[in-house]
């Protein structure tokens, strides 16, 4: 679909509604469940009784949808979700990156000019990396009584969701238990946010366990609960105890709860505040609220998603949506509002667990890779392709840092080629492109494609490259991860649901950069000209 064509969906769909005296939704709930794959609401679905359960019966479900861009993470994908625009283009291509002009790593929320309200020591934060307006903004520009917010324990969740200008965004603060903002958004704290935190809500967790919500025979669609290559290979199995050896609530415990379901039923409780003393959905102009389920990666990575951990956080979300959308109907008013689920990516099984299922698949280390490169590098000195070696450094690829002494532009792209042609001997490596051939689009097919979409050129390596299918490309002997532009990484939930979304499933394509543009439709606002997502067919017919 062109834009004009986008634009015109858009603005008909708008005035067909208006047409009909049909109120919009007063508030849109956002909802990103950090690390949740797509087989999820399947896999676990037939014990769904809450609010998954709602959004699956409800909702208008795309089957297979997907973060449509390389280097599935975090950052970038919630600045995708955000923005309607890839990170190609938002900028956030990683959770760090390296920026070229600048010679220096960065985190992809990191600002120095700011503070962390209450906590002037800690690192700054704010969306200033991020380069494109979002879903958020489109709205405050052209409704300017509506109210943006975002929540998550993740910082970068609720920073990129919220996007350039929000009214507020919120995360956790790993060592006191508190929800705080940057000087960014705010001087000072709002009272019921005061209120909250000197509640000493988390710190009430302290000596829980968390056990199974079920018994364990109803955990069959996980596999057994001790698991060699799970967390550290020891403390693995149920019931887990949140306490220390402190013998009280301190930085390590309240760090710890973040990887246990509770963290996220603390973020549903904060966000309920928000709401209530914010007033969001109050009145007939339309407000957004980003929330960010982000327990469920920190639990994912140790445990995988065929653990009975996950499953058992799964089943337990599914009940604290539940009870958040009756919170919701009291709130806003049954049938008054949209939620939309979606994930910042997935995750790959553990290896070890694929293996055993017969699927070709394994842990490598990645310790020699380094080595790898550096003897590339070696040789290209060597050879004369460049007269000195750059400092390399590992993150969104392989980047080369020259200095002040950068050789000229053929130089190093034949450093690149040379350094890519010998990662591609590494066992760790089927993939490998430099950063010409991404630039230049010289090649094809839907992995290179995935990697134009996470090229920004002043933040991604001189050499991008990534493992074998159901690889995992790691220096831990436990745990899984993602990052990947492989099916198991890109493969997200993507559900609409609520007030006149139509229910039911859609097996066509649909990517993570339609959910804002399908969401500026359901507002009635414009999204901006050049946006890559498109609108998705999920209002009802009237």
């Amino acid at each position: 679909m062109t834009f004009q064509q986008l634009r015109s969906t858009v603005l008909a769909g708008a005035l067909f509604l208006v047409g009909c005296g049909a109120p919009g939704p007063r508030l849109v709930v956002v909802l990103s469940v950090d690390q949740m794959r797509a087989d999820y609401l399947d896999r676990f679905g037939p014990q769904f009784t809450g609010g998954f359960r709602w959004l699956i019966d409800r909702g208008a479900v795309f089957s297979d949808a997907h973060q449509d861009h390389a280097i599935t993470s975090t950052a970038p994908g919630h600045a995708t979700i955000a923005t309607g625009v890839f990170p190609s283009r938002h900028g956030i291509v990683a959770n760090s990156f390296f920026v070229r002009d600048a010679g220096r790593s960065t985190y992809s929320v990191a600002d120095s000019t700011r503070e962390i309200l209450g906590f002037p020591g800690d690192p700054g934060r704010s969306p200033a990396n991020l380069l494109r307006p979002g879903l958020g903004d489109w709205l405050k520009a052209q409704s300017r009584d509506s109210k943006v917010f975002a929540v998550a324990i993740k910082d970068r969740s609720a920073i990129l969701m919220g996007g350039q200008h929000p009214d507020g965004a919120y995360w956790y603060h790993n060592r006191t238990g508190s929800y705080v903002t940057s000087s960014y958004y705010a001087t000072s704290y709002p009272q019921w946010v005061a209120e909250f935190n000197e509640s000493g809500r988390a710190a009430r967790y302290y000596g829980r366990e968390w056990t199974r919500l079920l018994p364990e025979d109803q955990y069959g669609a996980s596999r057994e609960d001790a698991f060699a290559a799970e967390g550290d290979g020891e403390h693995t199995t149920f019931p887990h105890r949140l306490a220390g050896p402190s013998g009280t609530p301190d930085a390590r415990f309240f760090g710890s709860l973040t990887g246990t379901p509770f963290g996220d039923e603390l973020t549903l409780a904060f966000a309920r505040e928000l709401m209530v003393h914010e007033e969001l959905g109050r009145d007939d102009v339309p407000d957004i609220l980003f929330l960010g389920l982000s327990a469920a990666d920190i639990i994912g990575h140790p445990y995988g998603p065929f653990s009975q951990e996950v499953q058992d956080y799964y089943l337990r979300v599914d009940v604290m949506l539940m009870n958040f959308f009756d919170f919701l109907n009291q709130q806003v008013g049954v049938d008054a509002y949209v939620v939309v689920l979606t994930a910042d990516h997935g995750v790959l099984p553990m290896p070890e667990e694929l293996a055993r299922r017969g699927t070709e698949a394994a842990r490598v280390s990645t310790a020699g890779l380094r080595g790898v490169v550096q003897a590339a590098v070696r040789e290209a000195v060597e050879h004369g392709i460049v007269d000195q070696a750059p400092a390399i450094r590992f993150g969104s690829g392989v980047m080369f840092d020259f200095g002040d002494q950068e050789p000229s532009t053929e130089s190093v792209a034949q450093l690149r080629k040379h350094v890519a042609e010998r990662m591609l001997g590494h066992d760790a490596i089927a993939v490998a492109y430099t950063f010409d051939e991404v630039q230049s689009g010289s090649l094809h097919g839907v992995v290179f494609e995935r990697y134009q979409r996470s090229f920004y050129p002043n933040r991604v390596g001189d050499v991008m490259f990534n493992g074998p299918e159901n690889h995992l490309l790691t220096r831990s002997r436990t745990g899984t991860s993602h990052g990947s532009p492989y099916r198991y990484d890109s493969h997200v939930p993507l559900v609409f649901a609520g007030k006149d979304i139509a229910p039911g499933r859609h097996d066509e394509p649909a990517r993570t950069v339609d959910l804002s543009a399908t969401v500026a439709a359901i507002l009635r606002i414009d999204p901006p000209d050049d946006i890559d997502g498109r609108v998705l067919p999920v209002v009802s017919g009237r």
